[in-house]
C-alpha cells in the first residue's frame, strides 16, 4: 500500500479553482470533490492491493475505488489476454470489472496448484473458450503464471494447445540463436518439469520450425537449427557439470557442430560457443 501512503503524507489541502478541498480526520485529502476523471487518475496509480485497502480504509473512497474503469484497466494491465479479446469480454454481464479481476486472479492461483484445474474454471466462467489457439493465447500472456505448471500443461496434457503457443512466438531479426534459445526454454525448466529426452527433442523440434519461419536466411534449415540446438545444449552441460574436467574447447565444439552441419560458418558456430561460455547454458 505504498502509493496510498506516500498520499497519506501530503500536508497541504488540494486546492482546485482557488478552492481548498477538505480533508478527512485522517488528514487526507477527499478526492471525490475533484472533478471524476481527475479522482480516477490518480487512483488509477494503485495496484489492485491497494485499491481495495483504500476503500476499506478511507470512507469517502470507497465508492470511487469500485469504480469499473479502475478495475477494467487493471484487469488489461495484469492479463493481456482480457485487451485481445476485450470485444468478447465486454459481452458478458459481468456485475462489475472487479469481479472479473478477482476471477482471474483466483484462476491464476488455481493454476499454480492445478494447471488443469486452473484452465476449467476460467472456461467455466466464460473468460477462455476451449478452442486451444484460445487457451495458448491466454497461456502465452500471462507472464505472473508459474513457468512449472505452464510447462506441465503443456508437454504432459495439451501439446495441440502447446503447438498454438509456439505459433504466438516471434523471432523476427532476432539472429543470435543461443539467446533466443535460452529465452524459448525458460518456458520449460527441465529440471523442476523433469522433462525426458523426448519431451525436449519434440521442444527443440518445434522452435526450430518456429524460428526459421521468422528468420527465413539461407543455409539454415529446420534440421540445421535442430542440431545446432542440440549442440548447444550438450555444451552447456559439459561446461557446467563439475565432474567433467576437460572442458570442450571452441575448437572442439566448431568440429564436432560441422560433422552434422557442415553447411554452417565457422565464425557463426564461434559466436554460439562465446554466447554459452560467457552468459551459460541455454537450459536451466
Amino acid at each position: 500500500m505504498g502509493s496510498v501512503l506516500a498520499i497519506a503524507k501530503v500536508q497541504d489541502p488540494v486546492v482546485e479553482s482557488g478552492s481548498v478541498i477538505p480533508s478527512e480526520s485522517n488528514g487526507l485529502p477527499d478526492i471525490t470533490l475533484l472533478p471524476p476523471e481527475v479522482a480516477l487518475h490518480i487512483l488509477s496509480n494503485l495496484n489492485a492491493t491497494e485499491l481495495c485497502l483504500a476503500g476499506c480504509e478511507i470512507k469517502s473512497w470507497s465508492q470511487i475505488t469500485e469504480d469499473d474503469i479502475l478495475w477494467l484497466n487493471l484487469v488489461k494491465s495484469e492479463w493481456k489476454y482480457a485487451a485481445y479479446v476485450q470485444e468478447r469480454i465486454l459481452e458478458k454481464s459481468w456485475q462489475s470489472f472487479k469481479k472479473l479481476y478477482l476471477l482471474m486472479d483466483e484462476a491464476q492461483l488455481i493454476f499454480s496448484i492445478n494447471p488443469l484445474k486452473g484452465i476449467e474454471y476460467l472456461q467455466d466462467n466464460g473468460i477462455v473458450t476451449a478452442r486451444p489457439d484460445d487457451i495458448a493465447l491466454y497461456l502465452h500472456s500471462s507472464k505472473k503464471l508459474k513457468k512449472e505448471e505452464l510447462c506441465t500443461y503443456l508437454v504432459n496434457h495439451r501439446r495441440d494447445v502447446l503447438d498454438e503457443f509456439i505459433q504466438l512466438e516471434d523471432y523476427t531479426n532476432q539472429a543470435v540463436l543461443p539467446n533466443v534459445l535460452r529465452n524459448f526454454l525458460q518456458n520449460f525448466p527441465a529440471r523442476h518439469c523433469k522433462l525426458s529426452q523426448e519431451d525436449l527433442g519434440l521442444l527443440l523440434q518445434k522452435f526450430s520450425a518456429r524460428y526459421v519461419h521468422c528468420n527465413p536466411t539461407p543455409g539454415l534449415s529446420r534440421e540445421t537449427v535442430y542440431n545446432i540446438c542440440f549442440s548447444l545444449m550438450l555444451l552447456g552441460a559439459d561446461l557446467t557439470h563439475p565432474l567433467i574436467k576437460n572442458k570442450m574447447s571452441k575448437r572442439e565444439f566448431i568440429r564436432n557442430t560441422r560433422h552434422v552441419t557442415p553447411e554452417v560458418d565457422q565464425d557463426y558456430l564461434a559466436h554460439a560457443y562465446d554466447n554459452v561460455y560467457l552468459i551459460g547454458p541455454v537450459v536451466r
